[in-house]
């Protein structure tokens, strides 16, 4: 039977159509890679191309000299950026009534964060403790961005592939920061808030409790930290929410240890993601809160991490209504992925 679920944090109402499934076999598309980042290199993200991309904002190596050859994990300015620090005055202008206050200058910036010198590694292929560094490289930029009261919002993405937006086959992930908070993060301060008003309690809180200890057919992975489950309502077949067990509404707050088993369990999911689907595109999105000193320890919002793979293509229906139709229960889904074996993490 098909279904009408509702994302209460995202506030949207999603098609869970089983009469369009599929088996997770049918999900491996001929044009995917036999593994991302197979491409011959070296490319500019290599070893020994760091004058190709001008001065480092932040790395991770084992010397102490910034623009070396010597590091593990290394951000850089991005040499096509959507936004840019240089463009003007943030000053709101519009065009008459109708436009009004409706414009600013492109301001902002735009990183990437090249996970690995090795051209030839995907994320989940390093181990755990690299992993852990460029988690820390998300934490220390944002931190950055934390500091400039210009900046409102800070996006921290993952393209994988071409089909999901990837220009580069080097492993990399990158970071947006801008003056303006965006559309989908206050529609999920908005649904988290509405929930806190209701029930006096966080909601993805009450998601790590219902979906560990009630009712666990929607959950992949579990830590002593972190949780994998495949959210109630899905845009995506096999969309997944990595969860900190810990209320946190800042990813840049929390601790070593959960670094460390957030990198343990981040390069598990990928890894299954990559068994299932023969190396699929896919996206992952950081959401946390947004910037400024009165969004840290906000008792309604629960930072978490989203990866979708790229297994259908979006059509009319959706782009229109906003409304997504997924041909994969969740609870299927979730027992697909939580059977799926694969090695030492």
């Amino acid at each position: 039977m098909a279904e009408l679920r509702k994302d209460q944090l995202r506030q949207s109402w999603i098609t869970i159509s089983d009469k369009r499934g599929k088996r997770p076999t049918d999900f491996s598309r001929s044009d995917s890679q036999s593994r991302d980042g197979a491409s011959v290199g070296p490319c500019a993200f290599c070893h020994g191309f760091e004058h190709v991309n001008g001065h480092e904002t932040f790395a991770i190596r084992d010397g102490d000299q910034d623009d070396a050859p010597d590091w593990r994990v290394r951000v850089i300015k991005n040499k096509y950026p959507a936004v840019s620090m240089d463009d003007g005055e943030l000053k709101l202008e519009g065009e008459g009534t109708v436009y009004g206050a409706c414009r600013l200058p492109g301001f902002g910036s735009h990183e990437v964060i090249i996970e690995t010198p090795n051209h030839q590694l995907t994320l989940p292929e390093l181990p755990a403790s690299h992993i852990a560094e460029v988690l820390k490289a998300y934490q220390a930029r944002i931190n950055f961005f934390q500091s400039d009261s210009r900046f409102k919002f800070c996006q921290v993405f993952k393209n994988r592939g071409n089909r999901a937006g990837a220009s580069m086959t080097h492993s990399h992930s990158q970071l947006i920061a801008l003056p303006v908070i965006a559309h989908n993060r206050m529609c999920e301060l908005d649904g988290s808030q509405d929930y806190y008003n209701k029930h006096k309690r966080c909601i993805l809180c009450d998601v790590v409790k219902h979906d560990t200890q009630l009712q666990r057919s929607r959950l992949i992975d579990e830590n002593e930290h972190f949780v994998t489950i495949a959210p109630y309502a899905p845009m995506y077949p096999y969309e997944i929410w990595l969860l900190p067990k810990r209320h946190a509404s800042n990813y840049e707050t929390i601790n070593e240890d959960e670094i460390q088993a957030m990198a343990r369990m981040l390069k598990l999911t990928l890894q299954k993601i990559d068994q299932a689907f023969r190396y699929p595109p896919y996206n992952y999105t950081l959401q946390t809160s947004p910037l400024g000193e009165g969004n840290f320890n906000l008792a309604h919002y629960h930072w978490y991490l989203d990866i979708a793979p790229h297994l259908t293509t979006l059509g009319g229906f959706e782009m229109g209504s906003g409304c997504y139709i997924n041909p994969v229960a969740p609870e299927k889904a979730a027992e697909f992925l939580r059977n799926c074996n694969v090695g030492s993490s």
